[in-house]
């Protein structure tokens, strides 16, 4: 499998992980009182655009590979640190609180599938040329 290939799966993971988490997680936990998903909408309105983002990205990186798309896919990756890096942190601190270990695994999940598919990605591009 070429590094392309690879890093379009890898975003395509995380994608399916954002909307499972967005499907079963946040919206599940809340099914019975939308009013408290609706008064905090941080959190499901980032896992959804990252759904979003990482489709896009992962189906341009397997259907229309190029340079372009590689530079949005690493541009992509340093927000997607930048989203999901601190959710990360904070669910670690939580845990390490007593509180429930399974944020944990799912936002680990997320922000390494993502941080992955884009250091793919841009380890892919072919080195430059002195001169040009």
């Amino acid at each position: 499998m070429s590094s392309l290939r690879l890093a379009g799966t890898l975003w395509i993971m995380a994608g399916v992980v954002c909307a499972g988490l967005l499907s079963f997680v946040v919206i599940g936990e809340h099914i019975n009182d939308l009013g408290a998903l609706l008064a905090n909408l941080a959190l499901p309105a980032r896992v959804l655009g990252g759904a979003l983002v990482a489709f896009l990205i992962g189906g341009l990186l397997l259907t229309r590979p190029g340079p372009n798309v590689v530079r949005w896919s690493s541009l992509a990756g340093i927000a997607w640190i930048i989203a999901f890096g601190p959710l990360v942190v904070t669910t670690v601190a939580a845990a390490l609180g007593g509180y429930e270990f399974g944020p944990v695994v799912s936002s680990s999940q997320i922000t390494g599938l993502g941080t992955a598919g884009a250091v793919a990605g841009h380890l892919s591009r072919p080195a430059r040329r002195p001169g040009r």
